[in-house]
């Protein structure tokens, strides 16, 4: 895959691809902390009763340290597709927490085998949601809960945007962020999430996790997000895009809002 291009392609070989040159420091930064931080106080009441934990798409281990680190007796194991994540998140999370590398449509573990399964923006890069959503749900036992969050909330876009106006956010959006066009599939993921949860035999639930960011955590996720995705040669561009913008009366402070649905089994 080409350092400029958002995995629209949606095999494995290209997800691992994309997500391997971020490994090191995916999730880092105050807006991802915040992020974290309102996520985990969202579900804190399924989370207290978990015994068998699944994150699944782990990535770097970000929230696995916090599943392991939580108050309480359970086990956690966490599950990537990519080589380089799970490495980085062997060297956050440590030995007591399992870890392996597979295809979220075809999990290596048997029917029922957790009660809590946890997938933080997952479901967007994968092609067949509803056969993903429904293997999820092979392996959780009944009365689980499964969570999945990342309906992309557009809420930086859209000030952004705002600001520079819409012909200047067309080159901010293709220099920076890198964004090709969605997918028709894409569209309007929320309700082909809800359809996916709910024809896989799930009580669906909706649920929004509210932070607050500054404009310094802004430019610091852009940073860590984006700029590694960004051929060499544009990162100057890209470097005096963000400074117009720090100069154009962008908001010192903005709630965005973390979107989870939650599937519960009966």
């Amino acid at each position: 895959m080409a350092a400029d291009e958002i995995p629209l392609d949606r095999r494995p070989s290209q997800i691992a691809a994309y997500f391997s040159r971020l490994s090191d420091t995916y999730g880092d930064g105050a807006y991802y902390g915040n992020r974290r931080r309102a996520v985990l106080e969202a579900i804190a009441p399924e989370f207290a009763d978990a015994r068998e934990v699944l994150d699944v798409g782990c990535g770097n281990g970000a929230y696995l340290t916090k599943f392991v680190a939580a108050p309480g007796s359970r086990s956690v194991t966490g599950v990537d597709l990519t080589f380089e994540m799970l490495l980085s998140a062997r060297n956050r999370v440590g030995a007591p927490c399992p870890l392996a590398r597979a295809n979220v449509a075809q999990l290596p573990f048997k029917p029922e085998s957790f009660d809590f399964i946890f997938a933080s923006h997952v479901i967007q890069f994968v092609g067949d949601v509803e056969g993903v959503v429904a293997e999820f749900v092979r392996c959780l036992q009944p009365g689980g809960v499964l969570i999945a969050t990342g309906q992309r909330d557009d809420g930086v876009r859209q000030m952004l945007n705002a600001i520079v106006g819409d012909e200047r956010w067309r080159e901010y959006r293709e220099v920076i962020f890198r964004r090709a066009a969605r997918r028709e599939a894409d569209a309007r993921p929320k309700d082909r999430y809800q359809n996916a949860f709910a024809s896989a035999g799930l009580r669906v639930e909706e649920r929004a996790a509210p932070f607050t960011v500054t404009w310094a955590n802004i430019d610091e996720w852009i940073r860590i997000r984006w700029m590694p995705l960004i051929p060499e040669a544009e990162r100057g561009r890209a470097d005096a895009m963000l400074a117009e913008l720090a100069k154009a009366g962008v908001p010192q402070t903005l709630t965005q809002h973390e979107p989870l649905i939650i599937g519960r089994r009966e």
